[in-house]
């Protein structure tokens, strides 16, 4: 049985030729070149359609909140429709009738005049009850 008696680690001599043809081997030579352009094209290509991609779900979600908008302003608009028709006065008489409420006759009304002190003394001596 033959045994090879090869040393482990190589020796510096070894190592120096094998730094050398590291070196060459990483040299770009025509195809090498080629290749590395290849890989740089798909690289920019990959990064351009994720960008799309994410431009286009952006896209998407303005339009999502377009529509949202939309919405909303049209609820506000019926929301200030329906303000202004309940602060409406015929719609607060019809309310107002419907709850048996029935409006003020001219001899209900009460009015107190304020004065200087001279003529609340004069007059309060003949003084009327306010609420009957």
């Amino acid at each position: 049985m033959a045994v090879t008696l090869k040393p482990l680690y190589p020796t510096i001599r070894e190592a120096k030729e094998r730094r050398i043809k590291l070196a060459r081997y990483l040299r770009l030579d025509g195809g090498r070149r080629l290749i590395a352009a290849a890989l740089w094209l798909a690289l920019m290509s990959g990064l351009t359609l994720a960008q799309t991609g994410h431009l286009a779900t952006q896209g998407h979600a303005v339009a999502q909140l377009q529509r949202q908008q939309t919405l909303l302003l049209r609820e506000q608009s019926n929301l200030r429709l329906r303000l202004a028709r309940a602060q409406s006065l015929a719609d607060i008489e019809r309310r107002a009738l419907r709850m048996n409420l029935r409006p003020m006759r001219p001899e209900q009304a009460r009015y107190i005049t304020i004065g200087t002190t001279t003529d609340r003394e004069s007059s309060s001596d003949d003084s009327l009850p306010l609420n009957p």
